[in-house]
């Protein structure tokens, strides 16, 4: 008989390529959990090299799944049945909130999003129950730990995190509550605290990790605790920008090579999906042998044999050399350049304080991405992690017993921190702007982003019911002071008037600023 205070935890990591599953047992003891052993993949019958692709091929009618996984991924050769494949449908959760969303955040609604993530998820967890669990039911032996990028908790007022762990907990029995939720960034640092890599850094020198996904980069800064060696949470930032979007530039390429008319590609789009298998293994050749080798021994090539439903067939071998790639992804790798910009005024961390670049995630292992870190950081300081990829699925297996007090893990506080223990933040300069409250209270601004709401994670935190978790955005600098509602319930309002959400509105000095029911007057 087993025994009844041993539990299973299941890690999920649900990325817009790859979906990756853990396995953790723990002994629950009066003191806490006891992780018996490390973590280990636990592939299922779908899953390939320890990874499942995140693709699934619909029944005819598009309410039920045919295929999933490789099997679905296979479906992309054929071209009578590739407009039943559903691939790379991440990145759409929450688009409908973005002001101007990119091309792959457009290629499915939000709602269909979701539910293609149902449908995956419900598939997984049936086969984790069938392989795993010898078709038993969940039960209080059992907890699952899902991933998440960490914008979708803060953006929007957590609207995303909202709907996403809502459909998540939908996939289990009613009643069931052994169900976690771990921001991504979390995940990384516990892993890399248990195996190592955070122990380099030293002298209040700031850790940058950088975790670069399919479909998001989220980017966390951190300094190391002078007593218990864990890093302590500075800052965060996170972008709808990832490795997938350089399939995708090298999958029109790709077509170009293969002279596919626009208007063959425009009668049957899916033909693009089909592309970007062969792109992403091309890439992920041609950067393996730059990061190894520092040099290529040959020139990645694949035979590509597209067909399309119109009958026609278009077979070329497609080769890739470092001058090419870097002049496809020209603009990507800008894009990246700004990100990692404002990223660090975000964060309000300057170059000359960190110690420390650590990449993660499968997006990570590219060789520009890595080059340009390495150019501004220094060499010494960027660390690619070993198997960057399950880094986050791993901590989310270390995640139980570090935190079993914690109903809803956050990235405020990494796991088992507490807010004494949190060092100073990177030096914060003061602006000329203030806020006066109605109780003549003065609260001094300090230059960059200052971030309002009610959550205790916000720079300026306010006790007001009608003020939401994450409410608005004050941008200071010596000259101006703007304001953003972030999709607040009760709204932001200037000198009476309701902003818009996500839209700056520029203060002027003796202006009136209400967040929810508290009013302020802004002076300079």
């Amino acid at each position: 008989m087993p025994d009844p205070r041993q539990l299973t935890l299941f890690a999920l990591d649900c990325g817009a390529t790859n979906w990756r599953l853990y396995r953790s047992e723990y002994r629950l003891t009066q003191s806490g959990a006891e992780m018996l052993g490390e973590p280990q993949p636990a592939p299922l019958t779908s899953f390939i090299d320890r990874r499942l692709p995140a693709v699934i091929y619909l029944n005819p009618a598009g309410t039920t799944l045919d295929g999933l996984g490789e099997a679905a991924q296979q479906q992309l050769d054929d071209e009578r049945q590739r407009d039943r494949v559903r691939e790379h449908f991440k990145p759409c959760i929450g688009s409908h909130l973005v002001e101007d969303p990119l091309p792959h955040q457009k290629r499915y609604t939000h709602a269909q999003a979701l539910e293609y993530t149902h449908l995956l998820l419900k598939a997984v967890l049936d086969q984790v129950r069938q392989e795993k669990l010898r078709s038993a039911g969940f039960d209080d032996r059992v907890v699952f730990a899902f991933a998440y990028p960490v914008h979708w908790r803060y953006d929007h007022a957590g609207q995303v995190f909202d709907e996403f762990s809502q459909m998540v907990r939908s996939c289990f029995p009613e009643g069931f509550d052994g169900v976690r939720f771990v921001a991504e960034p979390e995940g990384a640092i516990l892993s890399l605290g248990a195996h190592g890599p955070l122990s380099q850094v030293k002298d209040g020198k700031v850790t940058l990790i950088v975790d670069i996904g399919g479909s998001t980069t989220d980017i966390v800064a951190g300094r190391l605790s002078t007593h218990n060696n864990r890093l302590e949470f500075l800052g965060r930032y996170g972008e709808a920008f990832g490795g997938g979007l350089y399939d995708a530039e090298l999958a029109k390429v790709m077509a170009d090579e293969l002279k596919v008319p626009a208007s063959a590609l425009a009668d049957d789009p899916t033909a693009l999906m089909s592309l970007r298998v062969s792109a992403q293994r091309l890439k992920e050749s041609l950067s393996r042998q730059l990061l190894h080798t520092g040099k290529l021994n040959h020139v990645p090539q694949r035979t590509v044999t597209l067909v399309m439903r119109d009958g026609s067939i278009y077979r070329q071998a497609i080769a890739l050399d470092e001058s090419s790639f870097r002049s496809i992804a020209a603009g990507l790798d800008s894009h990246f350049t700004a990100l990692v910009d404002h990223a660090l005024d975000v964060i309000m961390a300057h170059p000359e304080e960190i110690g420390q670049v650590v990449l993660v995630g499968g997006g990570a292992q590219l060789f520009t991405i890595i080059a340009h870190l390495r150019q501004r950081f220094g060499d010494e300081k960027v660390l690619l992690a070993d198997n960057p990829e399950e880094i986050v699925v791993q901590g989310l297996g270390l995640e139980y017993g570090a935190s079993l007090d914690k109903i809803e893990p956050t990235i405020q506080f990494p796991a088992g921190a507490t807010e004494d223990a949190l060092l100073p933040k990177p030096r914060v300069v003061m602006s000329a702007w203030k806020l006066v409250g109605a109780d003549e209270k003065t609260v001094p601004l300090p230059l960059g982003v200052t971030t309002v709401g009610r959550g205790e994670e916000n720079d300026f935190c306010l006790d007001d019911p009608k003020v939401s978790r994450l409410h608005a955005e004050l941008k200071v600098t010596d000259d101006n002071m703007e304001v953003v509602d972030l999709g607040s319930t009760n709204g932001t309002f200037v000198n009476g008037e309701q902003l818009a959400p996500n839209l700056l509105c520029l203060l002027q000095s003796g202006d009136e600023l209400y967040f929810g029911k508290t009013r302020f007057v802004c002076l300079r």
